[in-house]
């Protein structure tokens, strides 16, 4: 087991385009433990920031939306991905993030895309990202590895999967307003123990991961009550197991599943990716695996993900 780091408040978002599927996940460090004490909307962007900058609190913050992107890529629009997130923005930076009308206005200055065209392909998005194959619109940690599937890309705009929309909301309504705040961007500014004497690190989760890393049985139901409510004792008996406790509110939330609505899934996404948080921050899972310092510092990573692709 690692040495626990020493970030004192947790939070966790399962991010979207949509307001009103932000939900978010703290746990403040107790003298006994883990106190997961809030389970709520995340709310209006710049207030929630105003609350992850508290600077009464060591503020790990991570988000569930890409943070990085395919080096490969980046290599076309001659970028590094910390000159996307630097406020004020350049000519070339706002350009990039500009989405074009439809995929077939897509080039590697400006990758992203507001509308598919009917009869779109994988193929076309590559090929004018000038591209060679699907793969390389994906980082190292996107790619399929024993425990998940692959990842959608982040260009890629269409069907259940898709990020980049919340992506780009995420780095706008977030990352870049908090980077100008002196909010520090896990793994670009180093590893976590360089990080946590600040007042916010931010970094990139993926719920799925999050089922892996603490022992949930697979495939996890979550758009089920049945599914949530399987996965909820799931994280009970794991945070029995490592002096983790829950607000009485939130507790029975998880015992009824978060309820027979399709909405359950994100409070429980937020609920998960905060746990894997945990089995970090308390040393019990490395943050990731020996990377290079091209996947670190270009790519990012998926934080505790220490399963590389498989071959």
């Amino acid at each position: 087991m690692a040495t626990p780091f020493a970030f004192d408040r947790l939070v966790h978002s399962d991010w979207s385009i949509a307001a009103d599927k932000r939900w978010s996940a703290v746990a403040i460090r107790s003298r006994t433990g883990w106190l997961v004490h809030r389970l709520d909307h995340a709310g209006e962007p710049a207030r929630f920031l105003d609350e992850l900058l508290d600077r009464s609190r060591r503020t790990l913050a991570g988000f569930d939306f890409p943070i990085g992107l395919p080096a490969l890529c980046l290599e076309r629009a001659g970028l590094e991905f910390h000159q996307l997130l630097l406020s004020p923005l350049s000519q070339r930076a706002r350009r990039f993030l500009t989405p074009v009308e439809t995929l077939f206005d897509v080039s590697p200055n400006q990758p992203f895309y507001r509308k598919h065209p009917k009869g779109g392909r994988h193929a076309d998005l590559w090929q004018r990202l000038g591209c060679t194959a699907f793969d390389d619109l994906l980082r190292d940690c996107d790619k399929k590895t024993e425990n998940r599937n692959r990842a959608e890309s982040i260009f890629w705009t269409v069907g259940a999967r898709q990020v980049g929309k919340a992506a780009l909301s995420g780095w706008q309504d977030i990352l870049i307003p908090a980077m100008a705040r002196t909010a520090r961007l896990w793994p670009f500014d180093g590893p976590l123990a360089s990080l946590d004497s600040n007042i916010l690190t931010l970094a990139e989760t993926y719920p799925a991961e999050a089922y892996h890393q603490i022992g949930l049985r697979r495939p996890v139901g979550k758009r089920s009550q049945e599914g949530r409510f399987v996965g909820c004792h799931g994280m009970l008996k794991w945070a029995s197991r490592h002096r983790v406790s829950f607000a009485a509110g939130i507790k029975q939330s998880m015992l009824n599943g978060f309820g027979a609505g399709g909405e359950g899934e994100d409070p429980f996404d937020a609920l998960a990716g905060l746990c894997g948080m945990i089995e970090v921050v308390d040393g019990r899972r490395a943050e990731a695996p020996d990377l290079t310092a091209l996947s670190r510092n270009r790519e990012g990573w998926i934080l505790g993900q220490i399963d590389l692709a498989s071959k």
